[in-house]
């Protein structure tokens, strides 16, 4: 694929450690310890719970452990899965608005890893019985403030050494049809930039953006085919749509 994928490239899933003697072994290891280890609960048959799953009562973000072909294995917390450096899935959001921008976040000082670095708009797990996309909406939310946007799949990485043994899916979103309101709790500020300016961010000050985000513009990704808004069918012929509504 060009490029090699980014080191600890996403929030929670960046904090994983590199490969110990569990990662060594795999989720083969992981399978032999989920017998009687206080957590771990296993999906019933082969099908992911349900996404309420991921927040049980007790407030414990779980994810799904997978093998090395994304097949689920079994859910299991997220500190548990982080101890063990375990298989799980990842989300990466570009979010675009309609003059073709893409929006950077900088990262809060309250991060394990990157604090204060420029990163993608917003990145993070996917929880237990949760689909890619609808992690990535959920990111959005939650650090953005953002709804109704269109997605579009950029890339899958499979889960190694280098990305922290996250498979990794990229996302495009938008356009943006509102102002991102960052998440105080985790974003510290934020702002959209187009080409020129991401390409004399990465020249002059890479050492301030984050694996992820050198790793996506390098590989042209981040300005590639942007989500587009359609053309209502009753303007065909009547004056150019307005380009800042949404979808």
């Amino acid at each position: 694929m060009g490029k090699r994928p980014p080191s600890r490239m996403a929030d929670e899933p960046a904090g994983m450690r590199r490969a110990g003697a569990a990662a060594a072994r795999g989720p083969r290891a992981a399978r032999g310890k989920s017998r009687g280890r206080a957590g771990l609960r296993r999906t019933p048959g082969d099908r992911p719970g349900h996404p309420d799953d991921a927040f049980p009562a007790d407030g414990v973000e779980y994810l799904e452990i997978t093998d090395e072909r994304d097949r689920p294995l079994m859910v299991m917390p997220i500190a548990e899965a982080r101890r063990q450096t375990l298989r799980h899935r990842v989300v990466l959001v570009m979010l675009h608005d309609a003059e073709g921008r893409v929006y950077l976040q900088k990262r809060g000082a309250n991060k394990h890893l990157y604090p204060g670095r420029w990163d993608l708009s917003a990145t993070g797990h996917v929880r237990a019985g949760e689909s890619r996309e609808d992690a990535a909406l959920r990111e959005l939310r939650e650090e953005l403030d953002i709804a109704a946007v269109r997605l579009i799949r950029r890339a899958e990485i499979p889960a190694t050494e280098e990305t922290g043994f996250a498979h990794i899916t990229l996302f495009a979103a938008g356009p943006a049809g509102e102002t991102p309101r960052p998440n105080p709790d985790e974003v510290a500020d934020g702002m959209f930039v187009d080409a020129d300016e991401l390409g004399a961010l990465l020249e002059h000050f890479r050492d301030m953006l984050t694996p992820a985000l050198i790793w996506a513009t390098e590989r042209g990704d981040v300005f590639r085919d942007m989500p587009s808004l359609p053309v209502p069918e009753d303007a065909a012929d009547g004056p150019e749509p307005d380009r800042h509504a949404l979808p």
